[in-house]
This record gives structure tokens, sequence and C-alpha cells, in this order.
């Protein structure tokens, strides 16, 4: 098989493989929530009939190369041909000399001026509790990382993974710094009996927070793309515990650690069920208590001020006293 039939590969048989399904379909042009990316509606188009994608979210778009490219990330040619014809399972071709650079992709925007430091803007920590993480978890595992992306200067929270790289997530990106990579992390110098596996790291952070993760070790996926090159670590394991999203999507990809690992894989979507993931469920527990706590606060308020109200009675007509703690 050469390049030209790779390129011939229909995107949505790519995506379908990779585990991501369209939202809704509009004649030939297909609705996706980004696969690189978190997004709350479907902002990514392919249309079937030109074979290119869009992201209005990222204000990008290509082919399946350039689809590829950010996936893996890499925004080498030869890499991401070989992506492709590894997740459809197709042949790849040895390509010689200069071949290939007809159809290289224009350049991504790379970030820049990468400075990592000790996780703490104010903007960061309000963003973390909108998600029901507390800080102190946070600060634990995750970094503040300043950068410079199409020739402006960001900060984010940075989750660093094994091979040097970070997701970054701020209120209102998400990417990654490459190199991206999984992030493997031991409870203590000898391997635990069970490990857990999560997507991507706020589900991890909410673990934590919820004590679902003590005396375990951890594996972040960070991309569901690495889910089938993970199965030779959580074989040594015992127990593989599973916290991906609640969706056809995880669901898929339970199985397919199931597939793998067999019985040794528990499925914990049910622990979480009616929230999409585990970070969803954290925040709505966390509103429940809150909405809880106003409740009780708001029945101490009622009964305290009933009961002053029956000792202002009482010093009306008898103790000096009763009237001035009232009235305080």
């Amino acid at each position: 098989m050469d390049i030209e039939k790779i390129k011939e590969t229909p995107i949505a048989d790519f995506l379908s493989r990779l585990g991501f399904h369209p939202v809704k379909k509009r004649g030939a042009v297909l609705w996706y929530h980004a696969p690189y990316r978190g997004d709350k509606s479907p902002s990514f188009k392919l249309d079937t009939r030109k074979e290119k994608w869009f992201d209005f979210g990222m204000d990008e778009g290509g082919d399946i190369f350039t689809l590829a490219g950010k996936l893996i990330p890499s925004n080498d040619f030869i890499r991401q041909a070989q992506y492709i014809a590894e997740t459809m399972k197709l042949p790849m071709p040895e390509v010689k000399g200069t071949e290939y650079l007809k159809d290289l992709p224009d350049e991504e925007p790379q970030f820049s001026n990468v400075e990592v430091l000790p996780l703490g803007h104010y903007a960061l920590r309000q963003y973390l509790a909108e998600r029901a993480i507390p800080f102190e978890v946070a600060a634990r595992y995750c970094k503040e990382v300043h950068y410079d992306l199409r020739n402006k200067r960001y900060f984010a929270i940075g989750f660093p993974n094994d091979k040097g790289g970070y997701e970054v997530r701020n209120k209102f990106f998400k990417g990654c710094i490459a190199p991206k990579g999984t992030t493997f992390i031991r409870c203590g110098e000898q391997p635990s009996r069970g490990c857990n596996v999560f997507e991507g790291f706020f589900d991890f952070l909410s673990a934590v927070a919820l004590g679902r993760a003590e005396g375990m070790d951890s594996l972040v996926l960070n991309s569901i793309i690495y889910l089938r090159k993970s199965t030779d670590l959580l074989s040594q394991y015992r127990h593989v515990h599973a916290y991906l999203d609640n969706d056809d999507a995880g669901k898929k990809a339970v199985q397919t650690l199931k597939d793998s690992l067999g019985e040794k894989v528990i499925d914990h979507t049910a622990d979480y069920s009616g929230s999409k993931d585990l970070n969803e469920f954290l925040v709505k527990n966390q509103q429940n208590i809150n909405n809880n706590q106003k409740t009780t606060n708001n029945e101490s308020n009622i009964n305290n001020e009933e009961g002053n109200q029956e000792d202002c009675g009482a010093g009306l007509h008898g103790s000096r006293r009763v009237l001035h703690r009232c009235l305080r």
C-alpha cells in the first residue's frame, strides 16, 4: 500500500476506529465532539464528500493527515501516515527520499517560551473550585504553565506526562504542550495490587478528592488513543479499575480493556451513573452538599430567631438581662 491509498481512508472510518462517532448528521456533513479536546457542544465538522474537517472551536481544519497530526500530536507527515496505517490496520509503506514532501501539511502554531511554576494563580484556583477540585489536591500533581501561542501570552494548569510534555487546561482552553503521552502515578515503591485508569487528569484529581485513588497506582491516558498501548502495563496488575467516560466511547474503551485483560477489569461507570464522567459527578455532588448546607443553615437561623423571640418575650415581662441579650 502507498501513501495515496492511506490518503483515501475515509475520515469517518478513521474516527470510528478510534471510538469517536458523529453526534448529528446533515446530508454529507457529520458533526462530532472534537476528538483531541473537550467541548460541550459538537464543534467538529466533517464533510464526507470533500474528506475535509474543520474545528470551529480552534478555527483549524484539514485532511486526514492533519487530523492525525492533531491526535498524536506531530507535524511529521510520516508519523501521521504511520499512525493512520496502524489505526486502520494497514501495512505501512516504505517512503524514500522526499517523496512525501508534496503533501506535507502547513506547520501548526507551536507553544513557545514555556515557563513552569508552582500552581497558585487566583484565576486557576477559581477554575479548580468550579470543577470541585481542592487546591491542595491539584497542587500535589499539577503545575502552573505560562506559554506563548499565536503571538499571545497565556497561562494554564499543567499536568505533566511521562514524556516531558504537559496537558494544559484553563477555563477557556484545552490542549497539550508536546510531546504527548500517558501519566503513570505510583502510590508506593512497589506496584499496588490494582491500578486505576482515567482518560483525563481532572477525573484523576476527582478520584483523589473522593478518596478513590488512595493506596493504588493510577494511569492517566491523557487521550483514549493510548488505551491499547497501555494494556501491557495494566496486565501486571491483579485488578484494573476503569473510571472512563459514561458514554458510548467510554463503554467501547472498557470493552477494549476487557477484550485484552479479561475479568480483572472492573467498570466503575455505574458509580457515577447520570454523569458524563467522574469530575461531573464530583461537581454535582459538591453542589448537593452546598445546597444541603444552605438548607441546614436556613433552618438553624429560623430556629435561632424563634428562640430569640421567646427570650425577648420573657425579658419584656421580667428580666432586663434577657432583653439586653435579645437586642444584641
